[in-house]
């Protein structure tokens, strides 16, 4: 488990004026989401209402090994249009499932 100065390595992206290390998804959680995390494939246009709550789940999942004490709801506050795809490639390169140079700048 981490404690409150050991974080698990990630992406540094700023969301809601903070500034949050996203690691990778747990292989427990990548099970669960896993289909969830295929329909973000197609992702290219105004997400409907389903792909922005998987969006949320996705991120909560992976933001909650750092910070256990964030909410899905404050979760959903923090992501919004203008950083939602690079918090996804935040997610899925720490996960391994795009190239670590399309997730941006700032891994730790």
């Amino acid at each position: 488990m981490t404690t409150a100065t050991e974080l698990i390595d990630g992406i540094e992206v700023k969301m809601a004026g903070k500034t949050w290390v996203i690691p990778a998804l747990s292989f427990k959680r990548l099970k669960q989401l896993r289909p969830k995390i295929a329909a973000l494939a197609a992702l290219n246009t105004l997400p409907e209402e389903e792909v922005i709550d998987d969006v949320c789940v996705i991120v909560h999942a992976a933001i909650i090994r750092n910070y256990p004490e964030v909410t899905l709801d404050e979760v959903q506050e923090m992501v919004d249009m203008s950083n939602m795809q690079r918090v996804i490639k935040a997610v899925m390169g720490q996960s391994g499932l795009v190239e670590k140079g399309e997730a941006g700048a700032g891994s730790r």
